[in-house]
């Protein structure tokens, strides 16, 4: 699903990359986060802001994804070294190889993606043993508050609880590390690639 013309401009303000750079980021840092010399994908790449973050701690390599190409054109003329910007849905993650990556992070683009059960299934397929996910996204209950404050006229379809999110990701074959959550609003996780692939849950 691509965002509402409202959306779209409140992802390039001011506050959206101050909530990147001055609790997303550091947040998941705080549970261990450390993207040098790791393979990384976000999903849901946006304008490329999130990348200029993420480079800065020289990865060994970053890709991001996204399904809108107005969205693309401003991450690519960011110029970023050793970063590529690929179009797509992130449900389907087909044009990447198996256990190609060693992280995967997500910022408050899931609750768009129909998908997203799916996306759990590719993303544990497209991570290395013992790689990690971290997920930050906003909750059905945060969806619906932000539609009546901002009017950003979201899908029911993609929607989610924590605990349903949780429960799909743990399903997917991901081990829960660290979870947290706003009023129940905001829910944020750190999930883990059994190092064993048969420790997958069926």
């Amino acid at each position: 699903m691509k965002l509402s013309n409202r959306e779209f401009d409140a992802m390039q303000s001011r506050w959206r990359k101050w909530v990147n750079r001055k609790l997303e980021i550091p947040g998941f840092r705080d549970w261990g986060m450390d993207f040098a010399g790791k393979d990384i994908l976000e999903i849901g790449c946006g304008s490329g802001y999130s990348a200029s973050l993420i480079v800065q701690d020289h990865p060994k390599s970053y890709t991001g994804v996204d399904l809108m190409p107005e969205q693309l054109e401003k991450a690519e003329a960011l110029g970023l070294s050793n970063a590529r910007f690929v179009q797509g849905d992130v449900a389907d993650l087909g044009c990447f190889r198996d256990a190609s990556f060693d992280m995967i992070v997500d910022f408050m683009i899931l609750h768009h993606v129909e998908g997203w059960r799916t996306f759990l299934d590719e993303a544990f397929r497209v991570l290395r043993p013992g790689g990690e996910m971290y997920i930050n996204d906003l909750t059905r209950k945060g969806v619906h508050l932000t539609d009546f404050l901002f009017h950003w006229g979201h899908a029911e379809e993609p929607l989610f609880s924590m605990q349903e999110f949780e429960a799909q990701a743990n399903r997917s074959g991901f081990v829960t590390a660290e979870r947290c959550n706003y009023m129940g609003l905001d829910c944020c996780f750190k999930f883990q690639k059994p190092e064993r692939a048969e420790n997958r849950m069926q």
